[in-house]
């Protein structure tokens, strides 16, 4: 591919509540260079992932700017066009930090939005049924004669008596929604997303079969759409912020060629043995490799296709580059 690696280009821009922003560029030329380092990393897990960006030597004015739950964009290229890296809120503002000569601030943003913490609750639904309830009344018994075999006559004074009857009621339940015999694993997905409200960019499955029998969503939202998921061959993952549920070996739309030019170092099968097919390999910093991406490898250690599993984009001030995990195809 021989990756041109001129003129890098990287951009941190905030937003506060009110829509103000703030941007940080960094072209690292004389003048025109705000000196900031930052960790963006990726992988085909459903948690969000944590950015970091470091900013140097920023006036305190500009320095509190910076909150908690304030929108944050990450860019980066080789040029002066903005590509989108990583997308997010700010989950952790650390004070800033001096050796006496340069002061640092640690910026953390959370990619998308995290629904670890969504209660089982979210799937219980509201029904009404009819029951049986009982309630005891009050009736007047008026003043009246009584009269005995004897033929004698006595007088009863008024009285107020109770009586329990029974009557048909409404109540209101809470419920776990069933799903009929049937349903597809995607109907599925899709209803119990839409019920505890998490947002699905895309859904992209790698095969879309029915349940045998009824299936009744009970539990933790987000471990539920996990075995679903899984079940569909599927991955459920964070790209750019969206999250997205992508088939791993679904044909790629885009491949990106790596050649000996473009790697850093030696491609390295991976150090988790469990993991077959698994490489390591670091170029320049490419913006367009996240999750699913399609990699050529035409390299004399390594060929073949394979597709990105997980990584990370970093600049820690002098070099702008991509460690990557990847399997063969």
């Amino acid at each position: 591919m021989a990756i041109v690696t001129k003129s890098p280009h990287m951009w941190f821009v905030v937003e506060n509540s009110s829509g103000e922003k703030q941007t940080l560029l960094n072209e690292q030329k004389f003048e025109k260079n705000y000196p900031f380092s930052f960790t963006a990393p990726f992988s085909d897990t459903p948690s969000p992932q944590d950015n970091t960006v470091t900013i140097y030597n920023m006036s305190k004015e500009h320095a509190a700017f910076y909150k908690k739950k304030q929108k944050a964009l990450l860019y980066f290229n080789w040029g002066s066009s903005k590509k989108l890296i990583a997308e997010g809120f700010i989950s952790k503002v650390e004070p800033g930090q001096s050796d006496g000569v340069t002061t640092s601030k640690i910026i953390t943003f959370t990619e998308g939005k995290d629904y670890n913490n969504l209660q089982a609750r979210k799937l219980r639904l509201k029904k009404t049924k009819k029951i049986n309830k009982y309630k005891t009344i009050k009736t007047n018994v008026p003043g009246h004669y009584k009269t005995y075999k004897s033929g004698k006559k006595k007088w009863i004074k008024a009285t107020v008596k109770k009586k329990r009857i029974k009557t048909r009621a409404t109540k209101t339940i809470m419920v776990n929604k069933t799903y009929r015999k049937g349903t597809s694993y995607k109907k599925l997905i899709q209803g119990v997303a839409s019920q505890s409200g998490i947002k699905i960019a895309k859904i992209d499955l790698a095969k879309n079969p029915t349940i045998k029998k009824a299936y009744t969503a009970k539990g933790k939202p987000l471990t539920l759409l996990k075995q679903l998921v899984t079940k569909t061959g599927s991955k459920m993952t964070y790209i750019q912020g969206n999250l997205e549920i992508v088939n791993p070996r679904s044909k790629k739309r885009s491949w990106i060629v790596i050649d000996d030019d473009d790697l850093i170092q030696q491609p390295n099968p991976s150090e988790d043995t469990d993991k077959d097919n698994v490489w390591e390999i670091v170029t320049p910093l490419i913006p367009e490799v996240t999750i699913n991406v399609g990699i050529k490898m035409n390299s004399r250690f390594l060929k073949g296709s394979f597709y990105v599993k997980s990584g990370e984009h970093s600049f820690d001030g002098d070099n702008p580059q991509t460690q990557m995990s990847i399997i063969k195809i």
